[in-house]
Formats: C-alpha cells, structure tokens, sequence
C-alpha cells in the first residue's frame, strides 16, 4: 500500500519505491527511504512526516504516494 493510505502512527516497511523520476529516486534514498526499513508515518496534512531510523522527514503527497509500505 502507498505511504499515503496509512494514518498517523501506523508503521510498516518499506517494500518499494515507485517512481520514474532520477532526482525523486537520489532524495528518498538520501532519507533513508530504501526497501527493509522501517517506516512511521507521523502526520498525513498538510504534508507528510515520516520517521525512518531516528530522523523526521516531510515530503509532498506526490512524493509519498510513490513509497509502498508492507505492514
């Protein structure tokens, strides 16, 4: 499921990343957005916050819909 249907607090992790876009692809992954992590959605509006490891993220709709969770 995308990052974008869980709520706030669920955790999953990361299964895959679905995107065609290069620079999308080189962020996420700076972030720690790789399959086998874990994931935590913080906040859902009006942007997304997400813990991976011990750091906080926030990133676009656009962006999280485009990161598959496994819970």
């Amino acid at each position: 499921m995308p990052l974008t249907e869980l709520k706030s607090g669920d955790e999953g992790e990361i299964a895959y990343i679905q995107t065609e876009d290069d620079k999308k692809m080189q962020k996420l992954m700076a972030m720690g957005v790789l399959p086998g992590n874990r994931i935590r959605l913080i906040q859902a509006f009006p942007s997304y916050i997400f813990r991976v490891g011990y750091s906080e993220f926030a990133i676009d709709t656009n962006m999280a819909r485009e990161i598959f969770v496994r819970r």
